[in-house]
């Protein structure tokens, strides 16, 4: 990354990245670090879930933005997102949707997600969506929900 793009944008929070793919949460990882953010993975929602409150804990104003994939073993995404929406320590933490499904836009809606991301993955639309909600002064000037294009790239991992 060069010095102008660090420069532009001054970072303050964490990603969580919630997939069960490995592949998917090495890629995310690896994207967002080089671009300056601090990222963190979870293979499903109950790990997501301890994640989340642990580092809300911690650090209760830090901005933050949950990338959830939907279909996950154990917890999945919208499970998830009930169980976050009834804890008041992470309910206020925005969550973007991450899928292939071809009802992606519906069912972000209906889990109250901010923003999606189509798989596979846009790293341009993905850290559009990032530098957004954790970029500082980000929870000033956010809007209430993100209609993305579908632009589709490849991850290469």
């Amino acid at each position: 990354m060069s010095t102008i793009n660090r420069d532009m944008v001054e970072l303050a929070g964490n990603v969580l990245i919630v997939d069960d793919d490995r592949a998917t949460r090495d890629f995310l990882t690896t994207i967002l670090s080089r671009e300056g953010f601090h990222a963190v993975a979870a293979e499903d929602g109950l790990e997501a879930l301890h994640v989340l409150r642990t580092v809300r804990r911690r650090a209760p104003d830090v901005a933050c933005l949950v990338l959830l994939d939907l279909a996950m073993p154990r917890l999945g995404g919208a499970e998830f997102r009930r169980a976050q929406l009834g804890d008041p320590i992470v309910a206020n933490v925005p969550v973007a949707v991450m899928s292939g499904a071809s009802d992606l836009e519906q069912r972000a809606r209906t889990m109250g997600a901010v923003a999606t991301v189509a798989k596979p993955i846009d790293y341009d639309v993905l850290l559009k969506i990032v530098r957004r909600y954790c970029s500082r002064g980000a929870s000033d000037s956010r809007p209430a929900a993100d209609s993305l294009p579908n632009r589709r790239r490849q991850n290469r991992s």
